[in-house]
């Protein structure tokens, strides 16, 4: 069964990206549309900008 995937817009608009490859202290580095071509993440907005 897939999983849902979320992402914060915001990471769209950034150049690289690091993510968690699964084990304890394993992690990715990807470009954001790498991981959205591939996961079809559904976009969210849950980062609140500081003012």
């Amino acid at each position: 069964r897939a999983m849902p995937v979320y992402m914060e817009e915001t990471i769209a608009t950034l150049p690289r990206i690091f993510i968690n490859g699964g084990k304890r202290g394993f992690l990715v580095e990807i470009d954001p549309a790498d991981l959205i071509r591939v996961l079809r993440p559904a976009p969210v907005q849950v980062a609140q900008e500081l003012i």
